[in-house]
């Protein structure tokens, strides 16, 4: 007996309807119908379900269907592990992207130079900046090479004047938007205390010293004078990549 005829007698047998039987299997009502006609087959745990429903036995209704619905089950089975192999992987993606957007969305919000480096969602931009008249440096031991006048050369421990980066606004638009940035400039030679600087977020590529004259003209009411520089300080101009700060203190 095919396993939809005895799905029918069964229910029948019991005075089920069955729209009775689906709401109580928590079913369709077509899917009832799908498997008295044998469009469908029950899965596996659905099976057992109906056998103890309908009150049939499990082992010798597969015994009489055959492989056909053995194998129909086995494709079910198989097809759900695959679905769920895949559920899984794409969870695993979704969870990297998320981790990687993190990554990222730390980055700008710390100013993290590494990060901001390898952001693909950042570009290189050009903007311009003022730096101090003089940059503070800080003494740290270094080797000095001489050669006498026979052509030896000797090497002593000195201490050396070393440039330390500076703190500035660097402008990226007309408008005065931008971000302070920290960057290596070595010592400014006067009248130098401009720059040009190509950055990606807060990750400086390279900067480049300028005069004043050299800086674009729409830009040079924003920068301000020579002697109009300030360095950061979080308590007046609030996080590093706020937007012109200076807007509010009357530069």
């Amino acid at each position: 007996m095919e396993l939809g005829q005895k799905l029918k007698e069964c229910r029948l047998a019991l005075n089920k309807t069955q729209q009775q039987m689906a709401t109580e299997l928590h079913v369709t009502r077509q899917t009832v119908s799908h498997w008295e006609n044998n469009d469908t087959y029950p899965s596996l745990d659905m099976l057992v379900t109906l056998s103890d429903y309908l009150g049939f036995s499990l082992d010798t209704t597969l015994k009489e269907e055959g492989t056909d619905m053995i194998d129909s089950i086995n494709k079910e089975l198989t097809a759900g592990k695959r679905y769920k192999k895949i559920v899984w992987q794409l969870a695993i993606l979704a969870s990297a992207f998320l981790f990687f957007i993190a990554i990222l969305t730390y980055g700008r919000a710390t100013q993290n130079q590494l990060i901001d480096r390898f952001n693909p969602f950042l570009k290189e931009t050009y903007g311009y900046a003022l730096l101090p008249e003089k940059v503070a440096t800080k003494k740290v031991m270094g080797t000095q090479q001489s050669t006498d006048a026979n052509g030896k050369t000797t090497t002593k421990k000195v201490v050396l004047d070393m440039p330390q980066p500076v703190d500035a606004y660097v402008y990226s638009d007309i408008f005065g938007a931008g971000e302070w940035l920290k960057f290596q400039v070595g010592t400014i030679p006067k009248g130098y205390n401009y720059a040009v600087v190509l950055h990606k977020g807060s990750y400086v590529k390279r900067a480049r010293l300028i005069t004043k004259d050299q800086v674009p003209t729409l830009y040079r009411s924003n920068i301000g004078s020579e002697d109009q520089y300030l360095k950061y300080d979080k308590k007046n101009f609030g996080p590093r990549n706020s937007i012109n700060p200076f807007s509010n203190n009357g530069v």
